[in-house]
């Protein structure tokens, strides 16, 4: 059974669902509700939901946890709230000067200006001498420098948390999903078009790292990246390139809703009509849909050494 809670109150009974759809994103992305609802008699339209109000939805141990509503549209007949894990806020622009931090103190910071609790998870602090934010949301700010630092961000059930990927990527799947004979799934591989090296120069610092693919493809990023020193770039570079070529293996698997897996964790591939991809991948999106029961799992396979 689908239960709605609207600011706070279980109004299940009081509501006809339509379609209900639940996108968690591990990266890049803030989680996302659609919810449709039979409407009939305009109920939704006099009750006046307003953006921003906290929406969460539970199908059993599957929780969208606390989420926000950024639109709502009547249609005849019909009534569409769409929502999302970050606060309305998250589109605000803003310019700052950032000297003598770390990523995890602007994570915290960035947390308590939009009404978000914070957690980090295998995250290595590097202290930044100076780093400006010109002009940029600061999620939109945050993610890139997340990217700089092999790191990923998640915003759920009130709270922001940043990750490691290599962290969150070596914990061991609690579980083994065996693939039924009417598993839908697709794998791809794209490791042809992966860099084998990046390479970064800003003024006078530079630095490169070289992933052992055995591929020539170098990246050369033309971002203006702030760099401090020639290690710092070295790490950037690793990461950029991680990065870069994160999404070499990837795939789906869709079958009857499974409400035990969540991006940004781990899942253990037996399959026996595609043997080599067997084993753990990490969980980069999951689509639930309450409505027709099923669920579509995005995964990629771990990047070696780096």
């Amino acid at each position: 059974m689908i239960e709605v809670i609207y600011k706070g109150k279980d109004i299940t009974s009081y509501i006809s669902i339509n379609k209900c759809i639940h996108d968690m994103y591990a990266e890049g992305r803030s989680d996302t509700l659609f919810l449709r609802l039979n409407d009939t008699a305009g109920l939704w339209d006099k009750w006046q939901p307003q953006t921003g109000d906290d929406i969460a939805v539970n199908y059993g141990n599957a929780k969208t946890g606390k989420m926000f509503v950024f639109s709502c549209s009547p249609t005849n007949g019909l009534y569409t709230i769409k929502a999302m894990s970050v606060p309305p806020t998250y589109r605000e622009k803003n310019s700052k000067t950032w000297q003598k931090v770390k990523l995890t103190q602007i994570g915290s910071e960035i947390a308590a200006k939009h009404g978000l609790s914070f957690k980090s998870y295998g995250v290595t602090d590097y202290l930044y001498e100076y780093i400006l934010q010109d002009n940029q949301s600061d999620f939109a700010f945050l993610h890139n420098r997340c990217i700089l630092e092999g790191c990923s961000f998640v915003v759920y059930d009130g709270v922001l948390t940043i990750y490691s990927q290599t962290y969150m990527e070596s914990q061991q799947a609690s579980e083994v999903f065996s693939f039924s004979s009417d598993t839908d799934f697709e794998f791809w591989e794209r490791t042809a078009s992966c860099y084998g090296s990046c390479e970064i120069e800003r003024g006078a610092y530079k630095g490169s790292f070289t992933a052992g693919n055995g591929l020539a493809a170098v990246l050369r990023p033309n971002d203006n990246i702030s760099i401090g020193s020639n290690d710092e770039a070295v790490r950037f570079a690793k990461n950029l390139l991680r990065n870069a070529n994160k999404n070499a293996k990837t795939g789906y698997i869709r079958a009857v809703v499974l409400t035990g897996y969540a991006p940004a964790s781990n899942i253990n591939m037996k399959n026996a009509r595609a043997a080599t991809w067997n084993g753990q991948a990490f969980v980069t999106q999951v689509r639930n849909d309450y409505g027709d029961c099923t669920s579509k799992i995005f995964f990629r396979k771990a990047l070696e050494g780096y």
